[in-house]
């Protein structure tokens, strides 16, 4: 059948893939609800950039790992929900897939860096600022200095992160221009 619509030059029909579809927007749908959730558990009331209050509240949290672990499940539903979306899409070989491709393969990097930022975040900070909070008064300065080493390569994952998911989003968006098998809006002003 798709050799069929391909000789023809005629799209291939999305009813063949709903499945795929449907669970795809029901996994992009469900990771986002739950990272959103579970982020509201985050603790995170004092500004981020006064580390000495915020390193406080964070040694003081019991649940912070495990809140990161959390957010790390979610996004990884979430990435599952695209590689349905790449399925539903029938991504064609060769050059005319490359987006879809190319989005799959962002996709999975973003998943990695994404891993990275909350083993950073979720762990190593959690033990520095606790060493910190717990040390000695003449070993504080080192372990605040390790404790904002840790910070600043958190932001760096999380730049590193946001440029990636950034540029999956834009490669899945230019493939499902490209096919136009999407139905609603989105369909609608690319055809």
């Amino acid at each position: 059948m798709r050799e069929r619509y391909q000789e023809q030059g005629a799209q291939r029909p999305l009813s063949a893939d709903r499945r795929s579809l449907r669970t795809a927007a029901v996994l992009l749908a469900f990771g986002f609800v739950f990272s959103v959730l579970v982020g509201i558990l985050h603790p995170g009331r004092e500004d981020p950039n006064s580390h000495a209050a915020v390193f406080a509240e964070y040694a003081s949290s019991p649940s912070w790992t495990a809140v990161h672990l959390g957010q790390f499940v979610g996004f990884a539903i979430l990435i599952a929900g695209l590689f349905f979306l790449y399925q539903a899409l029938r991504v064609e070989p060769g050059m005319p897939g490359w987006a879809g491709r190319s989005a799959a393969a962002a996709a999975l990097v973003t998943l990695a860096l994404y891993g990275m930022l909350q083993a950073v975040d979720g762990v190593a900070l959690k033990r520095a600022v606790d060493a910190w909070v717990s040390a000695p008064e003449a070993e504080k300065t080192a372990r605040m200095a390790t404790a904002e080493g840790i910070r600043w390569l958190e932001e760096g994952a999380r730049s590193y992160q946001d440029i990636m998911l950034g540029l999956t989003f834009i490669l899945f968006g230019i493939e499902i221009a490209r096919t136009a098998r999407i139905p609603g809006p989105l369909a609608i002003c690319w055809r």
